[in-house]
């Protein structure tokens, strides 16, 4: 039998590598392109539309002579289109997190966690709330991209705690050799853990409207940014007692 050790790499060979590697990499640079393109079509040419409806809307709405039912259609068209703006901007962010450079650095994922939370209670300020983040949660990443991953999952504890007198959210961490492994924990309405396969897919709910959903967006989002660190992000709950989302992360050199 040739002994495997002395084949050597001919020039050709490594031509032709090189060749292979050019073509993927303008592929790659095609396809982000695309994306580019398809972000500023959903960001342009939908949101001019919503715009109208919403104005009109209300100018409508200002109309003397309307009677409650033709105000109460008007008010469902105007949250329709809030909605559907609400869906183009996670369209958006989830093809920002597709394409988006990644720059590795440490991050303290605790101090994104209070960024986030202060951001919800300052968007309803009415909301009686406790956020407690444990120190020193410090992974190695892209800081953008995991604030956006903690406003996700903050979010989403924020929702479905909607129900409850005080929102209760808790996020600690643990160094597991190179890994941090950080909880979220909240004590919402939860969910089924028949369904947890259908969690982190784009448009797929849990829940309806009346009982906080939203566009099925948000989770896939925070699960392609922890896919894009190396990590994993996992989901358990109980219904009506609440739901503890689980990040494995790289951990930061310094991390205790």
């Amino acid at each position: 039998m040739p002994d495997t050790h002395d084949v050597e790499i001919q020039p050709a060979d490594i031509a032709e590598l090189g060749r292979q590697l050019s073509v993927c990499q303008a592929a790659l640079q095609a396809q982000h392109r695309e994306q580019e393109v398809f972000a500023y079509g959903i960001s342009h040419d939908l949101r001019a539309p919503l715009r109208s409806i919403d104005r009109f809307s209300a100018m409508l709405d200002r109309h003397g002579g309307l009677d409650d039912t033709a105000r109460s259609h008007l008010a469902r068209i105007r949250a329709a289109a809030s909605r559907m703006g609400g869906l183009i901007d996670a369209l958006l962010e989830l093809s920002l997190v597709n394409r988006a450079e990644l720059k590795s650095e440490a991050v303290d994922l605790g101090l994104l966690a209070e960024w986030a939370g202060a951001e919800l209670q300052e968007t309803e300020p009415g909301r009686v709330a406790s956020i407690q983040v444990a120190a020193n949660l410090r992974v190695r990443g892209d800081e953008r991209l995991l604030k956006l991953l903690l406003s996700r999952l903050l979010d989403n504890a924020w929702k479905f705690s909607r129900e409850r007198e005080c929102v209760r959210i808790l996020v600690r961490g643990e160094r597991e050799g190179d890994r941090l492994h950080v909880t979220v924990r909240d004590q919402g309405s939860g969910f089924d853990m028949r369904y947890a396969g259908k969690l982190f897919e784009p448009f797929q709910r849990l829940h309806g409207p009346e009982q906080g959903g939203g566009n099925g967006i948000g989770l896939a989002i925070a699960q392609r940014i922890v896919e894009r660190h190396g990590g994993r992000l996992w989901a358990q709950s109980e219904p009506d007692i609440g739901s503890i989302f689980h990040i494995e992360l790289p951990a930061a050199d310094n991390a205790a």
